[in-house]
């Protein structure tokens, strides 16, 4: 049976008209009018979706740095750059330029998926129940603390499930981690036999009992939910502690402000009547767009991007691109840009992620090439743990000078802000901006983040340093 796809109802990019900009010229933009307008440099921008790639934070194809900016999960936690993995879900603001699919995150969110202890495991179905929702894998869900779903164990793992509901209220999981310990519960999901009377509803087939003064939104069947829960479910019933509500115009209290620039992923509900059509939810007009991956190509159940303006009740798209023509057009599904940290063989650590080079074509160098502190741009597909590399890009010394990228770690062989060493790079900071600290905190052991790039010699010279503390994030 070919399995639903999925409903990514939370990646969004949402634009204040009056912070639109245009790319050239002299004269500003707005998106308010009832034309449709669609720029190229763009400020004050969110973005929400799963992490694509690494070496500056990959969301909805555009590189975001990070180095400064305010990182929390939406517990209000504090966030470390080394616990954002592949397949988690992430809301960024910030300034974007898509003519160079480039970005600075002024703030960046780690919104959690569901959490608990799994119930069931099918390895042969590549299906798991948690918290009485059913959830799908396939070959692009990846791991966290575990080598794939072989390892998991009904009745004794507790996991957290990154990913995207389907029409059918299940879960199609982007990225599984295994938890040490789940101390509060998360589900995401749809509301089914909601129950005003008794204050209950079920997501799947675990009920859900609510206080009415901690729902956040109008609940309704169909309607996507985001529960929490300070204990664990007892006899199949949760007790929520807050319920957040996504109604029409908002995903989870994001709400889409009229004449906002929004770039929505989902499915479509039908091919287009007279230009129009559903995607998850949000009607759609495609009769000015331009579609990329195939014209008169949208129909039922196709996974869509879809790029436009909000007039309160349709977005007007400019843009639509159709399934798998990202991955088609870059040569994979995940990215990675960074300095090699460790080598063994065909296999290269980059970025804190485990890269399998052997099927990879090399541009500018070869695999023969790859040592520790080389520069390179990755291309390929998360497969587990693993991410299997289609595409590499390797940069020489004189090549990687002036590319810049962010590295994330622990300070070694500390001599002077000018000489230490971070993941196998010779580091200079001397004329650095420090973000929150000064140069006199560092020392060899402390953790920073940092941007820069190579020079001719080698040597990465940061603009951006940020003191990072040590898992400073909750491990919940």
């Amino acid at each position: 049976m070919k399995r639903m796809q999925p409903i990514f109802g939370l990646t969004i990019l949402a634009l204040a008209s009056a912070l639109t900009l245009t790319a050239c010229g002299g004269g500003g933009s707005s998106v308010s009018d009832s034309s449709i307008k669609d720029t190229t440099t763009l400020s004050s921008a969110v973005y929400s979706g799963p992490i694509m790639g690494k070496g500056s934070v990959v969301v909805n194809g555009m590189r975001f740095s990070s180095v400064g900016a305010e990182m929390v999960d939406d517990d209000a936690q504090s966030v470390g750059l080394d616990q954002l993995q592949l397949g988690m879900t992430v809301r960024v603001s910030g300034d974007v330029d898509e003519s160079t699919q480039q970005g600075t995150a002024n703030r960046l969110e780690l919104v959690h998926g569901s959490r608990g202890l799994l119930t069931t495991v099918d390895v042969s179905a590549g299906t798991l129940t948690l918290l009485g929702q059913t959830v799908h894998t396939n070959t692009a869900t990846g791991y966290q603390g575990v080598t794939g779903m072989s390892q998991l164990t009904a009745g004794k793992t507790e996991v957290e499930v990154y990913g995207a509901l389907q029409a059918d209220g299940s879960m199609l999981a982007t990225l599984i981690e295994v938890k040490a310990a789940v101390t509060t519960w998360h589900l995401i999901g749809l509301v089914d036999n909601l129950n005003t009377a008794t204050n209950s509803f079920q997501v799947g087939t675990l009920t859900i009992n609510y206080n009415p003064t901690t729902v956040s939104g109008a609940l309704g069947n169909g309607k996507q939910v985001k529960v929490k829960a300070a204990s664990a479910p007892f006899g199949n019933v949760l007790t929520a502690s807050s319920v957040l509500v996504s109604n029409a115009g908002s995903v989870y209290g994001a709400s889409f402000a009229t004449g906002a620039l929004l770039k929505l992923k989902g499915v479509a509900n039908a091919a287009p009547a007279n230009g129009v059509f559903n995607l998850s939810g949000t009607p759609v007009n495609v009769s000015k767009a331009v579609i990329k991956g195939g014209a008169g190509a949208i129909a039922a159940g196709k996974f869509i991007e879809v790029k436009g303006n909000w007039d309160g009740s349709t977005l007007q798209a400019t843009t639509v691109e159709l399934e798998d023509y990202r991955e088609n057009t870059i040569g994979g599904r995940n990215e990675l840009y960074g300095a090699v940290s460790s080598v063994n063989g065909t296999t290269v650590i980059v970025d804190g992620v485990t890269v399998d080079l052997r099927n990879a074509v090399f541009q500018h160098g070869t695999l023969q090439q790859v040592v520790v502190g080389s520069y390179v741009e990755i291309k390929g597909n998360l497969a587990g743990n693993i991410l299997n590399a289609t595409k590499v890009e390797l940069k020489t010394t004189n090549a990687a000078n002036g590319i810049s990228y962010e590295q994330y770690g622990a300070i070694s062989g500390f001599k002077s802000v000018s000489s230490f060493r971070l993941n196998g790079l010779d580091v200079d900071a001397s004329q650095a901006r420090f973000e929150h600290s000064s140069a006199a905190s560092l020392a060899n052991g402390i953790y920073v983040e940092i941007k820069g790039a190579q020079n001719s010699s080698g040597v990465f010279i940061a603009s951006k340093v940020e003191i990072k503390a040590k898992n400073e994030h909750n491990n919940d």
